[in-house]
Order: C-alpha cells, then sequence, then structure tokens
C-alpha cells in the first residue's frame, strides 16, 4: 500500500512539472499574426504596410492590413487592447494622446507635404505662403487624417479656417480627380515622395507644385516636421519635372506598438522595416531610416539595443519557437544550472573528503600495527594523531566503522 502511495505521489509530480512546462512553452511562444493599422488603400502607409507584409510572411507570420481614412486615429487603435491592432503608423505629434501603453519602433522617412494649386493661381505669383490659401478652395483629405490634422495646425497660425476658406475633406482616391478636374483651387497631400499619386499631379498641365515660404519657422513650432528637397527633375527626367529643385516641409513617419509586443515579434518588425527603408529615396538619404526615436513615446530598451547591435544571436540562430522560449526562460535556467553546478562541485569535494579520510586512517594503521610488531608503545604522537582520525570518522554520517573499532582498540594498548 505505502509502496503504491509513493508511485502515485511520484505520477502526480511528474505530471505537474509536464503541465507547468506546457504552460510555461505555451506563454513564451507568440502567435504568429500580425495586425497593422494602416492608411487608405492607395496611400503611403498602406503602401509601406503591403512590403512589410511581404517580408513578415517569408518569415511565416500571417499578416493582416487594416486601413483607416482617419490615419490621426491609429495610435489611439494601437493602444486600445480591444482592437487588437499590434503595430501603425505616425507622422504627428503624440503629445496629450494615450501613449502610454505604447512604444516607438523607430523613424522610417520623411513624406513631404504636397500643395498642387490651380495653374492659373500659380501663373499669377499669388502661392508664396500659407497666408496666400486664405480663401482659396481646398481639398484635403478626411478630417481626422495625419495630413488634415497637421495642416489644419499650420493654418492655424495664418488665421486660416473654415469661415475664410472653403475647407472640402475627401478620401484621397476621389479629392485627387477632383482637383484634377478644377473642382478645387489647391489640394494638400502628405505622402510619399515616391507615390505614383503625385507622380500624375506634379506631370499634370493644370497643376503646379507650390513652394512655400517661412518653412524653417513653420518647423520651429512643429519639430515633427523637417524641411526637405524634392530634385528637378525627380518625377521625370526628360520633361524636367519638376523644373527646379523645390524645398518641401516633410512630415517624420514613425511606426508605433504596443509595449507589451512580444521580443520575437518586434524583432522580425525591426528587421523588415530595416529592409524597407535602409536605401535612399527621392527625399531621404541612403541608410538614414530607420533609426530609433523616442519622441513622445515611451522607450524601450531593447528596440534601442536592436539600433545599434542587430536582432540578438538567440533569435538570429534559432527559430522562433525555440528562440522565444530560451529568452524568457535562458536566465532562470542558467540560475537553476549555477547551482546544480554548485552542488555537484559540493558533491565531488565531499567525495574527496570521505576518501583522503579513509587513506589517512588506513595508512595511520598501518603505521601503527608496524610498530607493534616491532615491539613499541604508542607515542604521545601517535596517540593524538589516533584521537583525530577517531574523531573525524565518527563526524562521518557512513564512517568506517572496521578502522574506527581497531583504532579504539590499539589506543587502549
Amino acid at each position: 500500500m505505502q509502496k503504491n502511495k509513493m508511485q502515485l505521489a511520484r505520477l502526480l509530480l511528474f505530471l505537474s512539472l509536464v503541465l507547468i512546462v506546457l504552460y510555461a512553452t505555451f506563454k513564451a511562444v507568440p502567435t504568429r499574426q500580425i495586425r497593422i493599422a494602416a492608411g487608405p488603400e492607395g496611400g503611403s502607409f498602406y503602401a509601406i504596410a503591403l512590403q512589410y507584409k511581404k517580408i513578415l510572411e517569408k518569415k511565416y507570420y500571417q499578416v493582416e492590413i487594416i486601413p483607416f481614412q482617419n490615419t490621426d486615429e491609429i495610435s489611439a487603435q494601437v493602444a486600445d487592447d480591444a482592437a487588437h491592432v499590434d503595430i501603425g503608423f505616425v507622422a504627428n505629434d503624440l503629445h496629450g494622446k494615450n501613449t502610454g501603453s505604447l512604444i516607438s519602433l523607430g523613424e522610417i522617412q520623411l513624406q513631404p507635404i504636397f500643395i498642387f494649386v490651380n495653374r492659373k493661381e500659380e501663373a499669377a505669383g499669388r502661392i508664396q505662403s500659407f497666408a496666400d490659401l486664405r480663401g482659396l478652395r481646398l481639398v484635403l483629405p478626411p478630417e481626422k487624417s495625419v495630413t488634415s490634422q497637421t495642416l489644419l495646425s499650420i493654418f492655424a497660425l495664418y488665421g486660416i479656417d473654415r469661415n475664410n476658406t472653403p475647407l472640402s475633406f475627401v478620401p484621397i482616391g476621389s479629392g485627387i480627380p477632383q482637383l484634377v478636374q478644377e473642382k478645387f483651387d489647391a489640394g494638400l497631400f502628405i505622402l510619399g515622395a515616391e507615390s505614383e499619386l503625385m507622380a500624375e499631379l506634379a506631370k499634370n498641365q493644370h497643376l503646379a507644385l507650390a513652394e512655400m515660404k517661412q518653412q524653417a519657422a513653420i518647423v520651429r513650432r512643429f519639430p515633427f516636421l523637417q524641411e526637405v528637397t524634392l530634385p528637378n527633375g525627380i518625377f521625370d527626367l526628360e520633361g524636367k519635372i519638376p523644373a527646379r529643385d523645390v524645398k518641401l516641409l516633410a512630415a517624420s513617419i514613425s511606426v508605433i506598438a504596443k509595449k507589451d509586443l512580444p521580443p520575437a515579434t518586434t524583432y522580425a518588425l525591426l528587421e523588415a522595416m530595416w529592409e524597407v527603408h535602409r536605401s535612399s529615396s527621392y527625399v531621404n538619404g541612403e541608410n538614414e531610416f530607420p533609426k530609433y526615436s523616442s519622441t513622445a513615446i515611451h522607450t524601450s530598451e531593447f528596440v534601442n539595443e536592436f539600433y545599434r547591435k542587430g536582432t540578438p544571436w538567440i533569435f538570429s540562430t534559432f527559430p522562433v519557437a525555440a528562440a522565444s522560449i530560451l529568452d524568457a526562460y535562458l536566465a532562470p535556467l542558467l540560475g537553476i544550472w549555477f547551482l546544480l553546478s554548485i552542488y555537484r562541485v559540493f558533491i565531488q569535494l565531499e567525495k574527496i573528503r570521505s576518501l583522503t579520510l579513509s587513506f589517512l586512517a588506513h595508512l595511520l594503521l598501518c603505521w601503527l600495527r608496524w610498530g607493534i610488531r616491532k615491539g613499541r608503545p604508542l607515542s604521545p604522537l601517535a596517540r593524538f594523531l589516533v584521537e583525530k582520525v577517531e574523531s573525524a570518522i565518527e563526524r562521518e554520517e557512513q564512517g568506517l566503522p572496521e578502522v574506527l573499532a581497531e583504532l579504539k582498540h590499539l589506543k587502549q594498548l
């Protein structure tokens, strides 16, 4: 009965350990699904997300791209646990927004603010400043988009509002055709310089790309903006479009993610960002992006470490599941290994001590027996050694009973 109870207890202990290991493994291995909050189809955010998707799917991730017309709300969607969005794109200041659960994965590029005006307005030489847009019929993307929120902030500096300027917020897919059809005097967009939509507008003979003055002053007001130069002929070298270098304001685009995004998933995203954005573009230099930035977003040491040293060897060497388990439990496993190593060393030292004591005890017996055969009485030194060895043997949990008995007998001679 007692034996059966012991076997049952061992079986329950073994099953408990198996369940603990399975649970720990399940918790450590990340899901292979990634949801990206992007802008509308046809926009730059969506195009970048498609590039990420292609790279990540080669790493066996399932990627879903969620388009948003109101791109200014992307940060809120990523921060909302109920939305189940992993990463998204931002292009403006996030101060005052809920960013406590977000981290920055880095800046990825600069996207210019393109201002295309009707040739009639441009020919009159009227459009040289944002102030000159007052009173014109302006078309912008949806009001809650990054583009419109950024431009409304700039308009406010010049006193432009709905009371003095007809502002229309239209999805880019229908806003651009209406601009081409001259239903508006000017259209304003924030898109990647490589966008085919912007190239088509630049080549349209009825539109002109405007260059605004006071850009340096605007950048001082809005640190997330920078000045860039669109090179002469970048859209069409033979047709010299644009006909000269054009200085534009540009928004710095960043990728944000949930703070609790698994390390393996984070490194996979960072590698995709690096592959997509490290090359030069129309307004970005080679290896200028991606780069780490924590402006208005909580920092992440391991993301910062990626930009300094690259992907850690665990994640670059092992499959995702194995790397995640090692990353989660390597420290405690090393601690257990260290303790077991100390225990093994202690056991070995105990064995060495026992063997040494046995050797010395037998050596002492041989010396005493030799003296007795010679008829020599025990000397004070011999008695002292016998007492020391006898005391040491008695302290052993498993002593040397035969040796101990003989030493006690010889001590009485």
